[in-house]
């Protein structure tokens, strides 16, 4: 069986040398063409081409058995994250690698295609630690059209999954798909009540997705929206604390004034546990959205600065 390993992962595993922007995380892919139809996704149902990208991060296929022999010789991942593609199969795919990977005793999440809480049980007994249903797109109308898939039910079925599994779910939020920032924050608001853990992405136009045309959001809008995740996932404001003008979260100098003790955390990969994602979402050679390491102090002074700009005093 072959098994998509991201470059960056598989970089480590044959070089054996780790650099303070390397992967901490296992990145493996299962499945490439998928039967779901996303908007945004190089591997989706109506994508003509076939790859081995996902995002902007190329995932080479490699034998099981290679994978296992690369982890026996050298292993300083903390965590392995498989991302499944909707493909014929999957739970039989994602049986046979997790037993093949479990051994190594490194805590596994798992992003699969989750339509309901018996996958959810599934993939907790087969082994996962953690497990992700994606959200994506942050609100309804945007959701049904970029995901083909229903809204109430997928929300649904988050708030249910973590009942059932306090602190083991996760979802991902992409900014900048044309939300509006206060739905945004609410489900934000929602999804931290929940204990859902929430990691950010910065919406990536890909050539020959549908979205391709459409550019990343702005660092400002970004930078407004990690810490605002950052402050309500961590329970150190209310949500009557924000401001709001029409759509537009407004964020005030009382609000960053409070995220100053946190700016070496805020900024970094949000998501499970021990995942960072480097340069998932853009080029090594621009500023990250999302640091896969910790920020020099030019770099914190820089994101005070460009929010102090458009701050205001309410």
């Amino acid at each position: 069986m072959k098994i998509g390993v991201s470059s960056g992962s598989l970089e480590v595993l044959k070089r054996r040398v780790v650099k303070k922007d390397s992967p901490t995380t296992l990145y493996l892919l299962v499945g490439n063409k998928c039967l779901n139809n996303c908007a945004f996704c190089i591997q989706a149902r109506n994508m003509r081409k076939e790859s081995f990208m996902l995002s902007r991060i190329s995932w080479p296929p490699i034998e099981l058995k290679e994978l296992e022999i690369l982890l026996s010789e050298f292993n300083p991942f903390k965590r392995i994250c498989l991302q499944v593609t909707n493909h014929i199969g999957w739970k039989n795919n994602i049986t046979e690698v997790i037993n093949n990977l479990k051994k190594h005793n490194i805590p596994i999440s798992i992003s699969a295609p989750i339509e309901n809480l018996e996958d959810v049980n599934f993939l907790f007994q087969k082994g996962a630690e953690r497990i992700n249903i994606s959200i994506d797109a942050a609100e309804k109308e945007l959701y049904e059209k970029i995901k083909e898939k229903n809204w109430e039910e997928k929300i649904n079925l988050i708030k249910e999954a973590s009942k059932n599994f306090p602190e083991k779910i996760t979802t991902h939020i992409i900014v900048g798909l044309g939300e509006k920032e206060n739905k945004l924050v609410e489900l934000i608001r929602d999804l931290s009540n929940w204990r859902v853990r929430i990691a950010l992405f910065a919406f990536t136009p890909l050539p020959g997705t549908p979205l391709e045309n459409i550019p990343q959001p702005s660092y400002q809008k970004y930078r407004k929206i990690q810490i605002i995740t950052y402050l309500l996932q961590n329970h150190l404001i209310d949500f009557k604390d924000l401001k709001f003008k029409d759509d537009d979260l407004i964020l005030t100098k009382t609000i960053i004034e409070k995220t100053y003790p946190y700016f070496n955390e805020i900024f970094k990969t949000s998501g499970c546990p021990e995942c960072n994602r480097p340069y998932y979402n853009e080029s090594p050679r621009i500023t990250p959205y999302n640091y896969p390491r910790d920020l020099t102090l030019k770099e914190i002074n820089e994101i005070k600065l460009l929010l102090e700009n458009g701050a205001r005093v309410i």
